[in-house]
């Protein structure tokens, strides 16, 4: 059940993405399901009736349309700021939220270039929390946001880039009031030059006796730069499937062993594919066999742990072929080809599973 609260959301999309030439801003990228990285971002909190605030940048408005397609993937659900200027990182970007939004009260940040199961506001101060002896994929642990935590459960400190504990931060913060955060981004921007992040300023905030809270995620996905992100999709592929001589030993209709009748599972390749579902890949499962077959077909994919996006019947007993484009975003090769012998127990080598 979602959670009535009332702080204001702010979104800052106002990056340069220099971490992804020759894409677009990395919230603008699609995932592999269709949404929007900035929808996957939203989506990691549960939350209704309350502000939410995105800021981008006027070239990016220019050069993408940034600000129509926020306004295609929300509708009138959010509010856009459109930023004449640049700033000087993060913080300064929600200072200029806070401002020209006339934000006032309890104000949750959410970055855009990562996301997580959806969790509910706590109503208090906190900073979202990711454990990585539970998330062993994440890359660049050096480069992160790392949390401390006292023996009562509370933030003791953060750190940018210094490996001091088991929790980074996943990229969302809840701040009791936004004049405290404008107030303390403007004494720490007196003090230092150079990009400024949140968690900086959470720091400070810690430093003069605020409480923040640790609020932990799951399934945390961090798409801070281009090989994180084409990770993410690479993990998210789309699989065609033979189904006869690849999931189980070959039948077919004439020559036995026949399709209906009991059939042998090739272990090691359902393995391997149940271990790409696992990761978020996509099966789609193609046969020569006739649609009076679905039934037991299905059943035999439902035996064998796989779960299909789609089965698709009566394929021709032929060559097959895959067609596909390839941009930036989804470079080359965007279509692969595996053959492996009929009935051989070895997929697991040509997929990396």
């Amino acid at each position: 059940m979602k959670t009535e609260h009332s702080a204001t959301f702010l979104f800052p999309c106002a990056g340069h993405s220099r971490r992804y030439p020759g894409m677009r801003p990395k919230w603008m990228l699609t995932t592999p399901d269709g949404d929007l990285a900035i929808q996957k971002a939203v989506a990691s909190v549960a939350w209704t009736g309350q502000r939410r605030i995105v800021a981008i940048r006027r070239p990016h408005d220019l050069e993408y349309g940034a600000a129509e397609v926020l306004r295609r993937a929300f509708g009138d659900t959010i509010e856009i700021i459109v930023l004449e200027a640049d700033t000087d990182g993060p913080a300064h970007t929600v200072a200029e939220m806070i401002r020209i939004g006339r934000v006032g009260g309890p104000i949750a940040i959410k970055d855009a270039d990562s996301f997580f199961d959806p969790v509910e506001y706590p109503g208090h101060s906190f900073v979202a929390c990711t454990d990585l002896r539970r998330n062993l994929d994440v890359s660049r642990v050096g480069a992160k946001s790392f949390i401390s935590i006292n023996e009562n459960s509370l933030i003791r400190d953060v750190t940018e880039k210094d490996v001091c504990s088991n929790y980074i931060s996943s990229g969302l913060y809840g701040i009791r009031d936004a004049d405290k955060f404008l107030d303390i981004f403007n004494q720490y921007r007196e003090e230092i030059e150079g990009e400024i992040f949140v968690s900086h300023l959470i720091r400070k905030m810690l430093t003069e006796g605020e409480v923040f809270h640790p609020l932990f995620v799951d399934a945390f996905v961090d798409v801070g730069t281009k090989i994180d992100w084409m990770k993410y999709v690479a993990e998210r592929g789309t699989y065609f499937v033979d189904i006869d001589g690849v999931i189980v030993k070959n039948q077919s209709r004439f020559f036995g062993p026949f399709w209906g009748t009991p059939s042998s599972e090739i272990s090691e390749n359902t393995e391997a594919l149940r271990y790409l579902q696992e990761r978020g890949a996509q099966l789609i499962f193609t046969t020569s066999r006739p649609e009076e077959f679905r039934k037991v077909t299905t059943e035999l994919l439902a035996e064998a742990g796989l779960r299909p996006h789609a089965l698709v019947m009566g394929c021709n007993h032929a060559r097959r072929f895959l067609v596909n484009d390839y941009a930036n975003s989804n470079p080359f090769p965007s279509a692969v080809a595996i053959n492996i012998p009929r009935n051989a127990p070895t997929l697991r080598d040509h997929i990396g599973a």
